[in-house]
């Protein structure tokens, strides 16, 4: 069976088959289910965890399990500590903190950067400048990988691009920090031309392993465009970047790496409104999507890699307001679109009850909508401007969690996690 037999067979202008078309938030924000509108397709008081009534007549699909709130400025990412049932989450405001996530208390706060730059206000803006802070985190073990900018005595008023590690199991030794190193200097000497790792702030990072060697590779993407790769070098003491990747014309806004036939590759997206296919066994560019080969047409803003059997396809969402699949086999060719009413800033692949799978998209009015898989029919949205629950700010990150758990950041300083407990196919799709 076709990959078009699969996709986008229902919903009001889901955008069924190749190029897709207009659907909506989801399917049509028009006389959808009930002609009630966007929010109103399940129970609200159950997205709540709040609802008494015995044989509701709204579906209970979701539910909000806690908010975790104490950032001072927007929270651009979250990575989840499984073993310890906690999580991480890092702001503009320059701090990581770690959260319990039974209580949804804050366990730790570990500050990492300055946020104060040393600028003179002009007459017209008085506002003290601040930096962007903490961009990205990843969890890999038991090392926390930590992308930020903050100014540097050379330059008190213009941030560059730094990279800290955290060994876990030995919280009280100093941070390993990346730096651009010259190759006959040892760590600690640094290249006194970059004693950071990027120019601009880090937006993305992952890893990935040598295929031949085992040995960690950790990737960077920068607001300069720019893609680092780095390795471990025990004689040195810490993390030596190994080279550069370059090709994007503006910054990286996700990274992801998975496994292609034999080949390790990187998948980068960029505000440049590009997606790149590397080859990590020689870190050069493959494959680039563009608009050229009906990709998107703005700012590309998140990726996830969806396993479906025994094939692989890239999901990614723009500012375009398109959420495009593409095949992860070479052409790479597009398979399927969908145009909805809202930028899309952040995605995820997630679960329902039964295990179904559904994409998760984060819009920048705080709300959070969600599409079956593979059919892409529209089944809801929900958010503090819908139904009175949710995030009020941009949605910036959305990750799955374990036994149909996701968690969700946004511009409203806040981290919230949520859990999918009913059926997708219980909720019926507007025709």
């Amino acid at each position: 069976m076709s990959y078009n037999n699969r996709f986008g067979n229902g919903g009001r202008g889901g955008g069924g088959g190749y190029g897709g078309g207009r659907g909506g938030r989801g399917g049509g924000r028009i006389n959808r289910i009930q002609n009630r509108g966007p929010g109103a397709e399940v129970c609200a008081f159950y997205l709540d965890d709040r609802c008494t009534r015995a044989g509701c007549n709204h579906p209970h699909f979701v539910k909000r399990l806690g908010v975790a709130h104490g950032h001072t400025s927007a929270v651009k990412d979250v990575v989840l500590w499984e073993g310890k049932q906690q999580a991480f989450t890092c702001s503009n405001d320059g701090t990581i903190r770690l959260w319990d996530c039974a209580t949804w208390k804050e366990i730790a706060q570990i500050p990492v950067c300055n946020v104060e730059l040393d600028i003179r206000p002009t007459e017209r803006d008085k506002v003290k400048k601040m930096s962007e802070g903490i961009a990205a985190l990843h969890l890999e073990g038991s090392h926390l990988f930590v992308g930020y900018e903050e100014p540097i005595p050379q330059l008190p008023g213009c941030p560059v691009g730094k990279i800290k590690c955290w060994n876990l199991d030995n919280p009280a030794a100093p941070p390993l920090e990346f730096m651009v190193n010259d190759q006959q200097l040892s760590v600690s000497q640094v290249s006194p031309e970059m004693p950071f790792a990027h120019y601009r702030n880090v937006w993305a990072l992952t890893v990935a392993k040598n295929p031949a060697t085992g040995e960690l590779i950790v990737l960077s993407g920068s607001g300069d465009g720019r893609i680092r790769y780095w390795t471990f070098d025990a004689a040195m003491g810490g993390f030596k970047c190994g080279g550069l990747m370059e090709g994007h014309s503006r910054g990286i806004t996700r990274l992801k790496t998975v496994q292609l036939g034999g080949t390790m590759a990187l998948i980068s997206s960029s505000m440049d409104h590009t997606i790149r296919i590397w080859d990590l066994s020689t870190f050069k560019c493959g494959t680039v999507l563009t608009s050229a080969n009906e990709g998107h047409a703005n700012v590309v803003m998140d990726l996830d890699v969806w396993v479906n059997g025994a094939e692989q396809y890239l999901i990614s969402g723009g500012l375009d307001k398109q959420v495009i699949v593409w095949n992860l086999a070479p052409p790479f060719a597009k398979v399927f679109a969908d145009t909805v009413d809202l930028p899309i800033l952040s995605l995820s692949v997630a679960t329902d009850g039964q295990d179904a799978p559904l994409l998760l998209m984060g819009h920048d009015d705080g709300t959070i909508s969600v599409k079956e898989l593979p059919s892409f029919n529209y089944k809801m949205s929900f958010g503090k401007v819908l139904n009175n629950v949710g995030h009020t700010q941009p949605v910036r990150r959305i990750i799955p969690g374990p036994l149909h758990t996701f968690f969700t950041v946004s511009m409203d300083n806040k981290m919230m996690a949520w859990q999918v407990t009913g059926k997708a196919a219980d909720i019926p799709v507007s025709n």
